[in-house]
């Protein structure tokens, strides 16, 4: 069995894939492979935890990637055939698979299982513009940002309508199974993606010692749009500079630079949800026929001041001296 883990994005994927890539011999012992190849660069050793670089090659027409990896996936697979072997990468998500299909899945004998977790529509929206805010891309502010994904949600019919793509990656990987799941923290099992993920295949939540390291907590707003200051251009931050200031930021205990639900107003947060929720009514009544929404209403959001609020200056300077602080302290 093939299981094809693609995302969707800001669904604990990284940490599921750190995990995977860790834990090679309890990975074993469940009879569970995660593959190596697409993960090695091409030299016979596993050194990234996921397989972004075969989905990179995909979008570049296979440009430089190893002529040898289909070949390989292929004997790896032959070799792990008995067992549960999983290809992960959130860049799949969205993206059309016949070329992956081609190159690779068609060489093996063998049903694949797309799995994929889901992810609260107004959640989702408000983690994109943080990506993109820290990341230093160009968002127009949240303002603007807000704006023109509320008018995609209304005119196109297609935005975030997983019927669609549920469809397509059905007719692009012919007899492929869709297992969707929801990243909803309280209904997972061991209230984790990790044990979520591996209970899909077998293993028992109670089985999985998760890693002993905080969680990942959400930077707030301001500080996203703060640390997106520091890019190459104007600070001259590459992107491997610029992850390092935001792993220091997540070991700050300062409670001024983390927030969630500070993106949207809550008029905007209901607009997209009833608007999305109608959307994929078709499937949740395939894949969720047991629930009257996908998502349940929000009912513990923390109260924000709203967006634009006087306050802003103020919090924004404060992030912006923290990482500052940060950098010193480093250099």
């Amino acid at each position: 069995m093939l299981w094809l883990h693609i995302g969707m994005p800001k669904t604990g994927t990284t940490a599921l894939q750190g995990y995977l890539h860790a834990q090679p011999g309890f990975l074993e012992g469940h009879g569970i492979r995660y593959m190596t190849t697409g993960r090695d660069r091409g030299t016979g050793a596993a050194r990234l935890i996921c397989h972004n670089a075969m989905a990179v090659h995909m979008s570049r027409g296979w440009q430089n990637a190893p002529q040898d990896e289909p070949e390989d996936f292929a004997a790896e697979y032959a070799g792990h055939s008995a067992q549960h072997c999983i290809l992960s990468s959130e860049m799949f998500f969205g993206r059309d698979l016949p070329p992956l299909q081609h190159r690779f899945l068609s060489r093996i004998d063998a049903p694949v299982r797309v799995i994929l977790y889901l992810r609260r529509f107004d959640d989702f929206i408000e983690a994109d513009y943080k990506q993109r805010a820290k990341n230093a891309m160009q968002t127009g502010g949240v303002d603007a940002f807000v704006a023109r994904r509320l008018e995609q949600i209304e005119s196109d019919p297609d935005y975030m309508n997983l019927d669609t793509l549920f469809e397509r990656i059905e007719t692009q990987i012919p007899e492929a199974e869709i297992l969707p799941r929801l990243y909803l923290r309280d209904e997972m099992a061991g209230q984790d993606v990790i044990p979520d993920f591996l209970s899909a295949l077998g293993v028992a939540p109670e089985a999985v010692t998760l890693p002993r390291v905080a969680a990942n907590r959400s930077l707030s707003r301001l500080a996203s749009e703060a640390l997106g200051l520091f890019d190459e251009r104007a600070a001259g931050f590459d992107k491997k500079a610029r992850r390092r200031i935001g792993r220091l930021l997540q070991q700050s205990e300062d409670p001024m630079l983390f927030a969630s639900g500070d993106v949207l107003r809550p008029d905007e947060r209901q607009q997209i949800n009833d608007t999305l929720e109608a959307r994929n009514a078709a499937m949740r009544q395939r894949y969720f026929p047991d629930r009257v929404r996908l998502f349940p209403p929000h009912t513990d959001l923390p109260e924000h001041p709203p967006r634009g609020h006087s306050g802003e200056v103020v919090e924004f300077q404060h992030a912006v001296r923290a990482i500052l602080k940060l950098i010193r302290r480093e250099s």
